[in-house]
């Protein structure tokens, strides 16, 4: 593939190098890089990418599933193996949260920095969990992501069962689920777009360079990473000419989009 043809180019080893086609492996004799290393760097760079661009959102995954009663902490390993027919990506960074109460016409979005909140302010909420136990609600007022990645936690609780959730996230590729690590000749990246490949290919190589003992190519390749890191990003960041950044109170939102009563935290 390009990202295996373009990493040993630039390790200078051109005699395995063949675009169009896959590099020339069958015919290396005790190559320096072989090509089980040359793909397990590309995937480590893979995964650098899209953790170093997750702020961006460029590649949005989403589940669904139902609320459970009486439930506040759902774990996602669980959520995201039920899946059918693949099994869901593992959690990278969480976009949006969508919550429709069984029997409503309704859906409340989570807002980030209203309803989704950080860890942190999720428990100066709930004192630190004290007022979670037993609280549940028709819909909660807040949801956060604990910082080990392996839990959606709301407060107050669902209240009832069946009701719908939608989680849209930045996903990490993992083997073996719809966003797969690269395995083939012909895999492309599936979380990064086109933009992002020769980021893939500047961390590769910088991986792959203490191997052939040049540590001063590994640094500088570091280098070259974080410049081409600072263009993709500036490239892809603004979506539209329109983007605006508002600063407002946090609890307007909470306060203006509550549908059946007042937050539990609200004065």
């Amino acid at each position: 593939m390009d990202l295996e043809n373009w990493t040993l180019l630039n390790l200078q080893q051109s005699e395995l190098v063949n675009f169009g086609s896959s590099p020339n492996w069958t015919q290396a004799t005790n190559p320096a890089i072989t090509q089980q290393a040359c793909d397990a760097a590309i995937n480590r760079a893979y995964l650098r990418v899209v953790s170093d661009l997750a702020d961006l959102e460029l590649y949005l995954y989403t589940v669904r599933f139902q609320s459970v009663a009486q439930t506040s902490d759902y774990n996602l390993a669980s959520l995201f193996s039920a899946v059918t027919p693949t099994p869901a990506p593992k959690l990278q960074r969480l976009s949006r949260l969508f919550y429709n109460p069984a029997g409503q016409s309704w859906t409340q979005e989570f807002e980030p920095g209203v309803r989704m909140v950080s860890w942190t302010t999720f428990q100066r909420y709930t004192a630190a969990g004290y007022l979670r136990p037993f609280t549940y609600n028709i819909i909660p007022d807040y949801c956060s992501i604990t910082p080990d990645r392996c839990t959606l936690s709301f407060f107050p609780g669902s209240a009832d069962v069946g009701d719908n959730i939608t989680m849209q996230y930045v996903p990490v590729p993992t083997a073996g689920t719809a966003v797969p690590l690269l395995v083939n000749e012909t895999d492309m990246p599936l979380a990064t777009p086109e933009e992002a490949d020769d980021l893939i290919v500047l961390w590769s190589t910088s991986l792959l360079w203490p191997k052939l003992r040049e540590m001063q190519a590994r640094a500088d390749f570091a280098k070259q990473y974080q410049v081409e890191l600072m263009r993709v990003r500036d490239q892809l960041a603004q979506r539209s000419r329109g983007d605006t950044l508002r600063i407002r109170d946090e609890m307007e939102g909470l306060i203006s989009s509550y549908p059946v009563g007042g937050a539990l935290s609200l004065p």
